[in-house]
């Protein structure tokens, strides 16, 4: 899940907060056009809320599985039996798993916390509190945050409508934001609320990261590694925590071949390493250590002056280490060292790792379409509809992994009541994707999008309308380049009748330098999703449909021309400066 700031910077905020401090590294560590569907979704919205409410409200009540504190007083049949016993009754319990429970969300501003927050409020209406980790000032600034982000999204319509005047009240009772930092140690809280959230926390929530795949090292770190190692710290403080879950991607997998198991990663290891170590067992390469990675960066911090030298050498450092490594961006890399230092310092936390692939808009739920911010597959698309775009690098009958929101979610709170009903403490790893049973190719999503814009073409604010064309597809960049440079510059020249400015040139150097790095980033994967599968095994029947993951029923073609264009352009072109 990649916001493309550099690409178009909407919706990105600079964390503030410096991990890589003087006097603090050397102590860390060590621990469209056409809307009408939607405007009739918004007439059936209200119906359709009232229905899911009832259905909640007569809901059968689902058994409890026993709490087991003792890892290794679990057995293979005894497992075997708990799934059986589920199968043949009421399921996981998801519903009444977060009956009464005290959450504690970060990042829950986010797209796909914000999600999972909407999705908790609206079927499992009995939870008690959700605390929102939110950056701000003080408590005011955190409320006007929640109201502006969360209250009075688009997101949460059905939510009000099936609350009616009572909505407000019942939002402010449930959601409660505490000013903090999750960069700061004790996550920036003061004593007295951090003391008050430790004793009542049931859960936690980890959504917080910087999903930016060529962002500074010094930040990326701080975000994606620091962020997670303070959670924890923290967590370690929850008497009554049941289950700690944590939002990784699956390209944390790196540079790994083959159908990609659902392990979790261990302090040390490396992309790399597996590699060299398959082909020769007694070569040794360097383990890849976070304090190694924090030392590095301090070093090189303090040896610059130049402010401007250390934005460019940050990311270039970043990109370094996570090749050397095997990884192909920083993002990817320091979310796979994230997962490291959380099970680096788990003990008996029992902790579950959710990696989806590339997340899209909303499939179903609440409303199909529903998107914030313009990621992943996203600029390709709007690219091309303005004719920005004419080809691809790479095969076109490549894979690319997709998987909506609301499913995503879905997976996330029946993995939590599983393993939050059991309690082992281990740690599991879920890959929310697409690709090993329900794959859809480069090819395909353009001849949908391609079929679309035909029949909605865009229109610009001059009033002229782009006429789309078949995307080509190239093997090599430098025949994408060629070809670029061939159709923009026409493109530019016919419009203005005169030469590319300097802004146009850069505009095209910079689509060209996306595509080489879309298509490194998105190179073919086939995600394992077993565990996803057996988790859908123990759903029961009404489970399956009120929280639906399976990725199998997408119809692709549908999806793209009549949900996901859609959702983008109403929710977020819509009145900004790219549309």
């Amino acid at each position: 899940m990649l916001l493309l700031k550099n690409i178009f910077p909407i919706n990105t905020r600079e964390h503030t907060y410096n991990l890589f401090s003087q006097n603090h590294v050397s102590t860390m560590f060590k621990y469209g056009n056409n809307f009408s569907s939607f405007e009739n979704q918004k007439r059936s919205r209200k119906k359709l809320c009232y229905m899911k409410s009832e259905k909640i409200g007569h809901h059968q009540q689902y058994c409890q599985l026993k709490a087991i504190s003792n890892v290794s007083a679990i057995t293979m049949e005894d497992e075997k039996e708990k799934i059986i016993a589920q199968k043949g009754s009421n399921g996981i319990g998801i519903v009444d798993f977060f009956e009464g429970k005290n959450i504690l969300v970060t990042g829950g501003t986010g797209f796909l916390a914000k999600a999972l927050i909407e999705k908790m409020l609206r079927t499992t209406p009995k939870v008690n509190k959700i605390y929102l980790l939110i950056r701000a000032k003080d408590k005011e600034a955190a409320f006007h945050r929640l109201k502006i982000e969360i209250m009075e999204s688009e997101l949460f319509k059905c939510l009000e409508e099936m609350h009616g005047e009572s909505y407000k009240s019942f939002i402010e009772n449930k959601l409660i934001p505490i000013v903090g930092n999750i960069y700061e140690p004790n996550l920036g809280m003061d004593i007295i609320t951090s003391d008050k959230i430790a004793q009542e926390i049931d859960l936690i929530v980890d959504s917080a990261a910087v999903t930016t795949f060529d962002e500074r090292y010094d930040l990326a770190l701080d975000a994606n590694v620091n962020g997670p190692y303070q959670l924890m710290m923290f967590a370690k403080k929850c008497k009554n925590l049941k289950l700690f879950m944590h939002y990784s991607t699956a390209y944390a997998n790196g540079e790994r071949e083959g159908l990609i198991l659902e392990k979790p990663f261990i302090m040390g290891e490396s992309i790399t390493k597996e590699k060299i170590t398959s082909i020769s067992p007694f070569t040794n390469f360097p383990p890849l250590h976070v304090d190694n990675e924090i030392d590095l960066v301090s070093k090189l911090k303090n040896n610059i002056i130049n402010n401007i030298d250390l934005e460019q050498i940050m990311k270039n450092l970043g990109v370094e280490r996570a090749k050397l490594y095997g990884w192909q961006d920083t993002y990817t890399f320091t979310k796979a060292i994230g997962e490291m230092m959380i099970n680096n310092m788990r003990h008996e936390i029992p902790i579950l790792i959710i990696r989806p692939s590339i997340i899209t808009s909303s499939y179903k739920e609440p409303f199909p379409g529903w998107m914030q911010g313009f990621r992943t597959i996203d600029p390709l698309i709007f690219f091309y509809r303005k004719g920005d775009l004419p080809c691809l690098l790479g095969d076109p009958n490549c894979v690319v992994d997709l998987v909506p929101v609301d499913m995503v979610v879905n997976a996330t709170m029946a993995a939590m009541a599983k393993h939050g009903n059991l309690q082992n403490s281990q740690l599991n790893v879920y890959h929310v994707a697409s690709s090993s049973i329900n794959p859809v190719s480069f090819s395909q999503i353009f001849d949908y999008s391609y079929n679309y814009f035909k029949l909605f073409p865009f229109v610009n604010k001059k009033g002229d309308k782009f006429d789309v064309k078949q995307m080509r597809y190239f093997d090599k960049i430098l025949d994408v380049e060629n070809y670029i440079w061939e159709v923009l510059s026409k493109q530019h020249e016919v419009q203005d009748g005169k030469e590319l400015t300097k802004i146009q040139i850069r505009l095209i150097e910079k689509r060209v330098e996306y595509l080489k790095n879309f298509s490194k980033l998105y190179e073919p994967y086939l995600f394992d999703n077993d565990n996803t599968r057996k988790l859908m095994g123990d759903m029961s029947e009404e489970e399956k449909r009120s929280f639906e993951i399976d990725v199998t029923k997408i119809n692709w073609r549908n999806y793209i021309e009549k949900i996901h264009i859609l959702g983008v352009q109403k929710y977020v072109l819509e009145g900004n400066r790219i549309n």
